[in-house]
C-alpha cells in the first residue's frame, strides 16, 4: 500500500472518529488538530461536589494538555485501523509537534 492509498483508506473509514484532520503532503500524511478558546471552555466539565467550585475557581486543562489528549486519542484510532490492514510495519509516525493551539504529526 502506498501513501496515497493509505490516505484514501483513512479518509474513507475513520475521518469522522478523529478530532484532527488529515492532509496528504507529498510522501507523508499530516495529522493536525487546532483548538481555540471556545473549545477549551466547552471541554470543562463541572462537578457540583468539586472542591474547586466551593472556592470560586475551576481547574482547566492547559491547551497543551488538551492538544496532547486529542493527539493520543487520534493516534490510537489511526494505529488500530492501520493494524487491521496488516500493513502496520510499513508505516512510521513522527513525534508530535506542539505550538500554542496546534499539534501535528506525520505518517510516512
Amino acid at each position: 500500500m502506498n501513501i496515497n492509498e493509505l490516505f484514501e483508506e483513512l479518509q474513507n473509514n475513520i475521518l469522522e472518529e478523529l478530532n484532527g484532520e488529515l492532509i496528504l503532503d507529498g510522501n507523508c500524511i499530516v495529522w493536525s488538530h487546532d483548538i481555540d478558546r471556545e473549545e477549551i471552555i466547552d471541554d470543562i466539565e463541572l462537578n457540583e461536589d468539586d472542591d474547586e467550585l466551593e472556592y470560586g475557581f475551576i481547574g482547566i486543562d492547559s491547551p497543551e494538555e488538551l492538544l496532547l489528549q486529542g493527539y493520543r486519542d487520534d493516534l490510537d484510532v489511526i494505529e488500530r485501523h492501520i493494524a487491521k490492514l496488516d500493513d502496520y510495519a510499513d508505516w512510521s509516525f513522527s513525534d508530535p509537534e506542539v505550538t500554542d493551539t496546534n499539534i501535528s504529526f506525520k505518517i510516512f
